[in-house]
């Protein structure tokens, strides 16, 4: 009769100094690194507009974005202002009226201005023309909440 040597094998008990009790990381760091990416892929789309220091006020109430607004950032680069749609620079104020004509002849929403807060008003006011003369409607200007009076 012949004998399989995997049975041998298999009968001989471990000792407990050959156990491993060491903890498996590896799907711990899988997780961690798929939320990392989720995480950054959605931090992107949570800001809108173009990041500009926004003028202080008080008793401000706030509206929450429901992500169908117009954003318009106005930002000081040196001595003139830069247009941003959104996220994109726009070259100048024609391109500007453009996309806005464009914008709202397909559907009339909300729209924000966020002007950067060290920016005179004779920068600020022909976007405020080009809009005016567009027919936007419900146009806020956004503001920064001051905490407390100064």
């Amino acid at each position: 009769m012949h004998r399989h040597r995997t049975s041998l094998v298999h009968t001989k008990k471990k000792a407990l100094a050959e156990v491993r009790s060491d903890i498996n990381v590896t799907p711990l760091v899988d997780v961690c690194l798929v939320l990392l990416i989720i995480f950054m892929v959605v931090l992107d789309k949570l800001a809108r507009g173009k990041d500009v220091p926004l003028p202080k006020t008080l008793h401000h109430t706030e509206k929450r974005d429901n992500g169908d607004d117009l954003i318009v950032s106005i930002s000081r680069d040196g001595s003139r202002a830069q247009i941003w749609w959104d996220r994109d620079q726009l070259a100048d104020l024609p391109a500007f009226k453009q996309r806005l004509e464009d914008e709202l002849r397909r559907k009339p929403r909300p729209m924000y201005v966020k002007a950067d807060a060290d920016l005179t008003y004779g920068s600020v006011y022909p976007v405020l023309m080009a809009i005016h003369d567009a027919g936007a409607n419900m146009v806020q200007l956004a503001t920064q909440e001051q905490k407390e009076a100064q």
